[in-house]
C-alpha cells in the first residue's frame, strides 16, 4: 500500500514538473521570436537609415523616413532630430523585463537638412 501511495506521489510530481517544463519551453520560444523580431527591426532601421539619410537629405524626406518606420520625430535647438519607440524583445539574463527601446538620431542644420550620418540606438531598458 505504501508503495502505491509513493508511486502515485512520484507520478504526480513528474506530471507537474513536465507541465512546467512545457510551459517554460513555450515561453522561451515566444521570447526567442520577440528577440529575433527586435534584432531584425534594429538591423532594418540601421540599413535603411544609412542608405536613405545621406548628408544633404531634406527635412521633408527626413520626416517621411521617421514616419515610415513608426518613429515619432522631434527637432531640437541643438541641431538634432531624433525619435524613440518603446517595444519588447527577449532580454538577456540580468534584465528585469523584456522592455526595450529603439532610437534614431541625426544632426541637422537650421533648415532641417541632414548634416551627419544617422545613429541608431537599441537597448533593453530594465537591466542591471
Amino acid at each position: 500500500m505504501k508503495r502505491r501511495v509513493l508511486a502515485g506521489m512520484v507520478l504526480a510530481a513528474l506530471l507537474v514538473a513536465g507541465g512546467l517544463a512545457v510551459r517554460l519551453n513555450r515561453k522561451s520560444i515566444a521570447c526567442k521570436q520577440r528577440g529575433e523580431a527586435y534584432a531584425a527591426r534594429v538591423d532594418e532601421l540601421s540599413r535603411d537609415a544609412h542608405a536613405q539619410l545621406k548628408i544633404g537629405t531634406k527635412k521633408d524626406t527626413l520626416i517621411r523616413f521617421f514616419a515610415e518606420h513608426g518613429i515619432p520625430i522631434e527637432f531640437y535647438q541643438d541641431g538634432t532630430a531624433s525619435g524613440t519607440i518603446y517595444t519588447t524583445g527577449c532580454a538577456p539574463l540580468g534584465c528585469g523585463t523584456d522592455a526595450a527601446l529603439l532610437g534614431l538620431r541625426v544632426d541637422v542644420d537650421a533648415t532641417g537638412t541632414v548634416i551627419s550620418e544617422p545613429q541608431v540606438g537599441a537597448m533593453y531598458t530594465n537591466c542591471v
